[in-house]
């Protein structure tokens, strides 16, 4: 009798321990697929707030001639944003900032030796608005700029991933709040290159009459090597900080060369897409790209950019879009080195 009862008592344990086996299983499973739909949810939540930044960035970044990633930066590491790293936030923004330069470009329109003196006229008489007609990349002085800036772009990525989180961030914030005046002022500085071009011409007029000699052209090596001196800079800034460069290439491109404002736009973005590109394989080496998020933020960019420059750009007034851009540019840069 007392071996049945041990026997009895040995069969109700094991039943017993199988019974919170079984129990302690049904309970994982359903917590790995309450987790995974929590995953799934957060995923696609990420996705959507990553094409919303995206296409705002694009949009912003193609109307002022950059790659938007001074926009896309702060919301990706915001709290309510999609919370990565700031060494994450500027690999990732290179990656969008390719497809905004790319689609950027192509809605401004390549210009064409044919189409260069129609521009020009058309350019010229325009006050404050932008060109009703395409073709205003010059695509020679967009690869002299691509040239160098491809080279440089991957030491800035190397500098940024040496520098520490915070580090990263007020540099970021500091170069944020010292270009925000400089788009607005550039009409300024339009101002003061056309005075310049009117005493220019006057003068040229004199020496015709007393040389009677014709002015020349300017050579290629004299229109594409300031190009590609700014190139080297821009390209720089855009594998450190994660950005397009088109805040030094656009004023840049105005005051040493013959370009108009708006061809320095369209020229600018045409350049930063493959050292945008040469910027992001140097993050991703290091793990400073968060590809799940990464496509749909290029998506939205491209598509924001290209809305950007053929449906906004072309009936806004260069004012509106410096002094929106530039206000922008301070409080965003003002936000970010406060929350070093």
């Amino acid at each position: 009798m007392m071996m049945l009862s041990r026997g009895g008592t040995s069969l109700v344990c094991a039943c017993s321990r199988q019974q919170r086996h079984s129990y302690i299983r049904r309970l994982s499973s359903s917590n790995n697929t309450k987790s995974s739909d929590k995953n799934d949810s957060s995923t696609i939540v990420d996705q959507m707030k990553s094409f919303s930044i995206g296409s705002l960035a694009g949009m912003l970044g193609s109307l002022a001639g950059m790659g938007g990633g001074f926009v896309m930066i702060p919301m990706m590491t915001a709290s309510r944003g999609l919370r990565l790293t700031q060494h994450q936030a500027h690999g990732t923004s290179l990656f969008a900032v390719g497809s905004t330069g790319l689609f950027g470009a192509l809605a401004y329109g390549i210009k064409t030796g044919e189409e260069g003196e129609d521009d020009d006229i058309v350019n010229n008489s325009t006050d404050s608005k932008m060109p009703q007609q395409q073709g205003l990349v010059e695509l020679d002085i967009a690869l002299a700029l691509t040239a160098t800036a491809m080279v440089t772009a991957r030491f800035g990525a190397i500098a940024s991933s040496k520098m520490s989180e915070r580090s990263l961030k007020r540099a970021l914030g500091a170069f944020m709040l010292f270009i925000a005046p400089l788009v607005p002022g550039k009409k300024y500085l339009d101002d003061w290159l056309e005075g310049n071009d009117k005493v220019s011409s006057d003068k040229q007029v004199q020496t015709q009459i007393i040389d009677t000699s014709v002015a020349q052209q300017p050579s290629n090596l004299e229109r594409l090597l300031p190009a590609s001196f700014i190139g080297t800079f821009s390209g720089f800034l855009s594998g450190m900080f994660g950005v397009g460069g088109g805040a030094i290439v656009v004023p840049s491109l105005v005051l040493s060369t013959d370009m108009s404002h708006h061809a320095a736009l369209g020229t600018s973005l045409c350049a930063m897409v493959l050292p945008a590109m040469v910027g992001v394989l140097t993050h991703a080496n290091k793990g400073n790209v968060a590809w799940r998020v990464a496509p749909s933020l290029a998506l939205g960019s491209a598509v924001g950019a290209y809305i950007g420059g053929k449906e906004i750009g072309l009936h806004l007034e260069e004012d509106v879009l410096r002094g929106g851009f530039g206000v922008l540019m301070l409080v965003l840069g003002a936000r970010t080195w406060r929350t070093a």
